[in-house]
């Protein structure tokens, strides 16, 4: 008697359909999702037992969360890694859309965990996200007692492949990826970057941002917005004084920011900002100035309990490429 063991995800999904999965094997288009924990091994050297695994876990529910409200499947957790699967038990239009779009969340809840990292004596935790699309063998492996669920494809390397490359909370895709989200996201080739690590076979994209979808604005909203959830640098330019801080969203008129409360720093409406990082790029720039036209309290029902303010600044000038590209995002919004 063979014993199958099957994602909890997917086993839910097929039991709401009144479904059995194929042990024999089939061929299915996927989108994989790779993300992995930088420096891993460090918290071992200043952390006990006890605390690694209470980080470890934090980590682990939050990225679990999001897969799942994004409609995808998570088929492997180990050490610092996860793997996710969007298409099964059937692919969907949309499975490259809520990969990425997924992955960008992922990138903003490391902004969140800051708190709570920092409360147990830790640093911020840097993660790399790498996601591949494409054809893929599902199926059961190893011995009767054990067959484990697994997929195997090109798109699996080249998603594994891209994560072991990307750094600093970056989401690296491949072409194929690309193509489907093209028209709904702000992507940068990386072409120099896969072929310093050895992938020169690899043609893939940085994600700058991703269409944001919001009920709430979207009827008022004159341009289109993306999502970009990038850890920066923020400097109230009067005082010189600088924090870091989460860009979360960017459009053709303004920023929005989320800023942790801070007892020596505060911005107010009016103050004129400078928003610079020299690791990652905003719409292909690294610095962006503004001022704050909008400040309230953010108000979350999640886990973090640390005071932050969600910050909108107006942008005082954007190069004319990318207000071109972002004018695409409104063709593309209307898939979603």
């Amino acid at each position: 008697m063979e014993i199958l063991h099957i994602p909890p995800d997917l086993e839910m999904k097929l039991k709401q359909e009144g479904r059995e999965i194929e042990s024999k094997g089939e061929l299915k288009k996927t989108t994989a999702l790779f993300v992995d924990i930088r420096n891993f091994s460090a918290l071992f050297q200043k952390h006990d037992a006890a605390t690694i695994l209470a980080i470890i876990d934090l980590y682990f529910r939050v990225l679990s969360s999001i897969v799942k409200k994004y409609d995808g499947v998570i088929t492997l957790i180990s050490g610092g890694s996860l793997m996710a699967v969007w298409g099964l038990p059937d692919q969907q239009k949309t499975d490259a859309y809520n990969a990425v779009r997924a992955a960008v969340e992922m990138r903003m809840e490391m902004f969140h965990l800051i708190p709570e990292l920092v409360r147990v004596g830790t640093v911020p935790l840097e993660i790399g996200i790498g996601i591949g699309t494409g054809k893929a063998i599902s199926g059961f492996v190893g011995p009767p007692v054990r067959r484990d669920y697994t997929l195997v494809g090109n798109c699996i390397i080249r998603g594994e492949r891209l994560m072991s490359i990307a750094s600093d909370n970056r989401i690296f895709i491949d072409k194929i990826t690309a193509t489907e989200v093209k028209s709904l996201s702000y992507l940068l080739p990386i072409q120099k970057i896969a072929k310093k690590f050895g992938l020169e076979d690899v043609n893939a994209y940085e994600v700058d941002g991703i269409y944001e979808f919001n009920r709430k604005f979207e009827s008022v909203r004159k341009h289109p917005r993306f999502l970009v959830a990038k850890v920066v640098g923020i400097t109230k330019v009067e005082s010189k004084q600088r924090k870091a801080a989460l860009v979360k969203s960017v459009g053709e008129g303004g920023m929005g920011i989320e800023l942790h409360d801070h007892k020596d720093f505060t911005l107010k409406i009016g103050d004129r900002t400078l928003v610079d990082s020299k690791r990652v790029s905003l719409l292909g720039m690294n610095e962006l100035k503004g001022v704050v036209v909008r400040k309230e309290e953010h108000k979350s029902d999640g886990i973090f309990r640390m005071k932050t303010w969600d910050i909108g600044v107006k942008l005082l000038e954007l190069p004319e490429d990318a207000k071109k590209r972002l004018q695409k995002l409104a063709v593309g919004k209307r898939v979603i």
